[in-house]
């Protein structure tokens, strides 16, 4: 019985540590999303002289980068009516830290299009790429040290129930 008991709880930790990686993994998951939502927006706004509200609606619709920012976006231009920038920034603003403050630069190059946009675009992808790689070395050193935590206090718990 006692065996089982331990058994249970040292699967409890696992099982909380790997809800805990998940968790941390979304601001990874959306930044690499958007990284190549990025590359097609360039693409078609540089090349392709797609309109924004043809993008958003046509090619900008699956994924989480869809999710969290496109869909919202195209919505707030749909109903509010409101200028471009303030809609941008109204939809990053919802996104995890650090995201919305990197993709926030853009908003008010948007209405003008062109080099300037195609520039702080690729700008913005480079930010995005450093930021990833960083995260991605944080969050391993965070999942080892989670881990850790949790299997050390199971065994603990286990100890002192013993």
């Amino acid at each position: 019985m006692k065996l089982l008991g331990a058994l249970l709880l040292l699967g409890s930790a696992g099982a909380l540590s790997l809800l805990r990686r998940r968790e941390g993994q979304l601001p990874l998951r959306l930044g690499r999303a958007l990284l190549e939502d990025l590359a097609v927006f360039r693409y078609h706004i540089q090349v392709c002289r797609t309109p924004l509200p043809e993008l958003l609606e046509e090619v900008l619709t699956e994924g989480p980068g869809a999710e969290r920012l496109w869909r919202p976006l195209r919505v707030r231009l749909s109903e509010e009516r409101d200028s471009l920038p303030r809609c941008w920034h109204m939809a990053v603003r919802t996104l995890p830290p650090p995201l919305g403050k990197l993709l926030a630069p853009l908003g008010p190059l948007l209405p003008a299009g062109g080099e300037p946009l195609a520039a702080a675009i690729e700008e913005t992808r480079e930010e995005l790429t450093r930021f990833l790689r960083e995260e991605t070395v944080r969050q391993a050193a965070r999942s080892r040290i989670t881990t850790a935590l949790c299997l050390a206090g199971a065994c603990l718990v286990i100890l002192v129930l013993i």
